[in-house]
């Protein structure tokens, strides 16, 4: 046992005598560290240990000296001064002749010249290393030949420098020692040592060969760590280890490259290809240019044949990759020029003059010919030397073979390449094109749209585009410039190919997209020839396109020219106009038109100034009105005189609600303001208001246009604070109206005046007022207490629910209204109404409406797109749906199953369906029954009201633990197999097949009673009507199958 006045002689006597087990000793060592550590020193331990030191047995010499080396290793703080240290290393050094104490004798050196540093002398760590390299350290074990490495490694970095002289003995040492070295481990320290002596100690040409013939050997690196390696070596450490030992000096150059060279000719492996390929390309920008200049050749004749005559796509990928390496380093400017001039000359040179005779001598759509244009552009791309030199030698004869028309794809497609090649980013002094150049490519490119093949013609056009827009600063003048958009334009409007058509679009919005003074230049002389054509469409006889066809061609244009915000801000107000026409006739296809812009407010959402521009009148033009006022005035007017029937109404109005909708997420503060506070006082005040009690169908047409104003009102509704007891009491009374007839602009009516109420009530401050109004929505009593100070009469909300008296559909209404009122309190996590609102909802599935709450309680939980969510500025709390479900799921759990009704069932299956899945993880085991039941249950309504929840809640209980669900198998399966033949939504089929084909990974002794029957019944979804789940039956079907 461990004792702290344990006398030190039996503690040294214990841990030297090898008959004792591992625990005495462990026991004893302890006894003798803590002795050491309190009040005994080093000398007095070695005093006592001098007979084990000097015992005849070789295990208690050994462990003599063990004990030595972890008391030094274990108590880093033990004072030792240089005299103690010195001698120290001396008995250590001597020892290691004693075989049985060599491990010892490392342990403690180790311990000695790492933790005791600053009192070791140069001279003594110098000795130590020497020592370590003279014994047979290849014979070692693993362990200790990793120590003997690290010991020399720590030795070198501590004092390599201090021993410059002396250094030739230490690194033929090491040579000997690592010669034949095959494990990982040490290879790696091994590697990583090489490197450290040869950039620290001067070597002759002899050491360094030595050097090169011991680590080559290794080269390429094969090695695959086994699956879970706990060591951590990878293949990448080994070989940037060797990599470092190739480059750790200039010289060694001559050896590498034949050697690499090589084996590359002769390997058939492609990772050890790929493994040559990038040593070559690491070298090379490593070593100065003057050790390379006679290997150039070789490397390009090499890397060349790779690329063009290479099958592996990945072996031709790092070929090319190492071409671009070493054209980059050869580029110019150099710190060597005249070494630089020579390099170019022996690499770039030589390797384009290959290109173009295999180009010459082959054709322009052979595979040599298309990996010689790799090679060109592979060049080309690295440098602007290397740019000009390309274009300098191929440029002509590829536009000669443009003219050819057996080549002609070919050919284009090799120039657009080069073309791509143009340095984006980097202003030139000279421009990377000579006019000259550019002039050709220009007319060969423009000459080659009127006759080439329809994939020659999206080349020329690339091409062109190209020319524009890759250089940093323009290679053409506006002629030229105009000259490409007029042709552009001419394009989209009259080839016949949808394909060209969408290059050339592609085309001008990236030009327009480049910078403002070519989007000026898009806007004077591409938009009026487009905007022509929206005015007064005709069909198009080049093209063969009908005029339908045609325009939505020429607004999809418009819609990517819009992208750009000048153009957006130019064309937004014509377009609207276009499409209102004169008088009492809008545009024919003004349908079409408005749809293009809302589309184009839509993709610049993004942009706060142009859903500003929407509303705002810019300053230059304050008699104008903008966008959204245009439409609305039009709108109201429209529908005031009767100009428009109600469907002329419908397109306009679709595309100002999504545009005011879009201003109301996206816009600024201002701008917000400003729109909704011009709806408002319009709707409530003009004579055609659909707020208005005797509204008609077409003055309720206008309702969505005031509700995506509403929806999204949280962020500007203190604008109207002072109208909201205006405006709530007019949409309660219009959410709540009869109509003799269902329509759906009546429905669509209602529904938008409900949402309206339950943003408001989701943005509004917890004031007076709100209170006035959640008291009118959840008190039971009939009167309202809104009356006396209100235009809004009649009972609560909450009392027209359990008037049993009352009509349906007025019943219904007041269902809708609470509900969308309950989901804006919930998400707002109001804490006093929501516990009241979500009680009362849950009574009303008990009561004679009960079906209807089951079917429409998924407006409670599900993501409305157009309001109540963080777009619409909505006050949304991150744990509403957790809370939700700690209110409801207990109410059914603390129930038995008999007392819960089906319509409880419903929602509470919902509510858990909507769930996130952490906070459902402690309750599977009793939400599983519950589940299982609603699969198996058949009867209409209620089945498909539950296919979707129970689906996929039960698709989560089976991934987290498919044990809970394997005593419900006598139902389970019966209810997957039916939701897969029966459930009326295609997805929850697809979710039914799934978990029947995730059931078949089960034991099978547990599945075999079900696989005759699963196998039968699935007949019945291959016969469905949708063909994704016919696929995915016949997947399931064969997994069964083949159990």
């Amino acid at each position: 046992m461990f004792s702290l006045d344990a006398p030190l002689q039996p503690a040294i006597d214990g841990f030297v005598d090898p008959e004792n087990g591992e625990q005495q000793h462990t026991t004893h060592l302890n006894n003798v560290v803590m002795q050491i550590h309190r009040n005994t020193s080093i000398q007095e331990l070695i005093q006592l240990l001098g007979p084990h030191l000097t015992h005849v047995q070789d295990k208690r010499r050994a462990r003599g000296t063990l004990l030595l080396a972890e008391v030094l290793t274990r108590l880093p703080d033990l004072k030792l001064n240089g005299e103690t240290t010195h001698l120290l290393l001396i008995f250590f050094v001597e020892r290691l002749k004693d075989p049985p104490s060599v491990p010892s004798c490392l342990k403690a050196l180790i311990a000695l010249l790492t933790l005791h540093a600053r009192v070791v002398e140069t001279a003594d760590a110098w000795m130590v290393a020497q020592s370590v390299l003279s014994l047979s350290i290849p014979n070692m074990g693993q362990a200790l030949r990793k120590q003997c490495f690290e010991l020399v490694q720590h030795i070198v970095r501590v004092s390599g420098s201090a021993w410059q002289s002396e250094s030739k003995v230490i690194m033929e040492g090491f040579l000997t020692a690592m010669e034949g070295e095959k494990d990982p481990r040490n290879l790696l320290l091994c590697l990583n040592l090489a490197s450290e002596l040869l950039t620290t100690f001067p070597s002759d040409a002899d050491l360094i060969q030595s050097f090169f013939n011991v680590t080559s050997c290794y080269f390429p690196i094969t090695f695959k760590p086994p699956p879970n390696d706990p060591y951590g070596i990878t293949s990448e450490q080994l070989v940037m280890a060797l990599r470092s030992v190739f480059v750790a000096r200039d010289t060694m150059a001559k050896y590498v490259f034949p050697m690499v060279l090589d084996k590359l000719s002769r390997t058939t492996v492609p990772a050890m290809t790929i493994d040559m390929l990038d040593t070559i390309g690491y070298c090379i920008t490593r070593y100065p240019l003057n050790r390379l200049l006679s290997h150039f050749q070789p490397v390009a004749a090499a890397l060349y044949h790779h690329i063009v005559h290479g099958e592996n796509q990945a072996i031709i990928a790092a070929a090319t990759t190492t071409l671009r390496t070493v054209a980059r380093a050869v580029a110019p400017p150099s710190k060597l020029p005249g070494m630089q001039a020579l390099a170019w000359s022996k690499f770039v040179v030589f390797i384009v003059e290959k290109a173009m005779d295999d180009l010459r001598n082959n054709a322009m759509d052979s595979m040599v010919s298309l990996r010689a244009a790799t090679v060109l552009t592979s060049v080309a791309g690295e440098s602007a030397a290397g740019f000009a030199y390309v274009l300098e030698t191929s440029l002509s004869f590829l536009l000669q073979q443009c003219q050819d028309e057996r080549a002609t794809d070919a050919a284009f497609a090799c120039v657009v390449a080069l073309l791509d090649c143009i340095d984006t980013d980097v202003v030139h002094t000279t421009p990377p094109l000579q006019p000259a150049y550019v002039t050709a490519i220009q007319t060969t490119f423009i000459q080659g749209l009127d006759r080439a093949p329809h994939r020659a013609q999206r080349l020329c056009l690339q091409g062109l585009a190209k020319l524009v827009l890759r250089p940093p600063t323009s290679l053409l003048d506006d002629a030229s410039v105009h000259t490409l958009l007029d042709l552009w334009s001419r394009i989209v409007l009259t080839n016949a190919s949808g394909d060209v058509r969408q290059e050339s679009k592609n085309a001008l919005q990236a030009t327009a997209m480049k910078s403002p003074a070519l989007a000026e230049h898009v806007l004077s002389r591409c938009l009026p020839q487009l905007m022509a054509v929206v005015q007064a469409p005709h069909p198009c006889e080049l093209s063969n396109r009908p005029v339908h066809d045609l325009l939505r061609d020429v607004l999809d244009v418009v819609g990517a020219l819009a992208m750009e915000t000048s153009i957006f801000m130019a064309i937004l107000l014509p377009l609207c106009r276009l499409a209102l026409g004169s008088g009492q006739n809008p545009h024919e296809y003004s349908q079409d038109i408005m749809a293009a812009v809302a589309t184009i407010v839509r993709a610049n959402s993004s942009k706060a100034a142009c859903m500003d521009y929407c509303v705002i009148a810019q300053a230059d033009r304050p008699l104008e009105a903008s966008a959204v006022q245009l439409l609305v005035e039009s709108l109201v007017g429209h529908v005031r005189h009767g100009t428009f029937t109600m469907a002329q109404v419908e397109p306009f109005l679709n595309a100002t609600a999504e545009v005011s909708g879009l201003v109301m997420q996206f816009a600024s503060q201002a701008a917000q303001e400003a729109l909704l506070g011009y709806i408002l006082s319009l709707f409530l005040s003009s004579d055609i208001s659909p707020l208005r009690p005797d509204a008609t169908l077409a003055q309720l047409q206008l309702v969505p246009l005031l509700a995506s104003v509403l929806y999204a009102s949280g962020a500007a509704l203190p604008v109207i604070q002072p109208q909201l007891s205006t405006l709530l009491p007019r949409l309660f009374n219009l959410a709540q109206r009869r109509f003799p007839e269902a329509s759906p602009t009546a429905a669509a009516a209602t529904t938008g005046a409900m949402k309206s109420i339950a943003a408001l009530l989701n943005a509004m401050p917890d004031d007076e007022l709100f209170q006035r109004y959640m008291v009118y929505l959840t008190s039971p009593s009939s009167t309202s207490l809104l009356a006396s100070s209100d235009d809004i009469s009649g009972p609560t909300i909450a009392s027209i629910l359990q008037d049993t008296s009352l009509p349906h559909d007025v019943r219904l209404s007041a269902l809708r209204i609470y509900l969308y009122g309950s989901k804006a309190i919930i998400l707002r996590a109001h804490t006093t109404y929501v516990p009241m609102m979500v009680s009362f909802v849950w009574s009303l599935l008990a009561s004679d409406v009960r079906l209807d709450v089951a079917q429409d309680f998924h407006i409670l939980l599900d993501d409305v797109p157009d309001c109540l969510n963080l777009a619409s500025h909505a006050t949304i709390s991150p744990v509403h749906r957790q809370r939700t479900f700690t209110m409801v799921f207990p109410l059914v759990s603390s129930s038995s199953s008999t007392t819960v009704t089906m319509e409880q069932r419903v929602a509470t299956l919902l509510v858990v369906a909507h769930t996130p899945q952490a906070i459902l993880l402690p309750y599977l085991r009793d939400l599983v029954p519950w589940v299982v039941d609603a699969l198996t249950h058949h009867e209409a309504p209620y089945a498909a009201l539950l296919s979707h929840p129970a689906l996929t809640t039960f698709k989560m209980c089976l991934r987290e633990d498919p044990g809970l669900v394997q005593a419900y198998f006598p139902s389970v399966f019966p209810g997957l197999l039916w939701q897969s033949q029966h459930s009326p939504a295609v997805k929850d089929r697809l979710a039914a097949l799934e978990c029947l084909g995730s059931l078949a990974s089960t034991k099978y002794e547990l599945i075999h009673p079900y696989k005759d029957s699963v196998i039968k019944a699935l007949l019945g979804p291959l016969d469905d009507r949708k063909r994704a789940v016919r696929q995915a039956a016949v997947k399931v079907r064969n997994t069964w199958s083949i159990l």
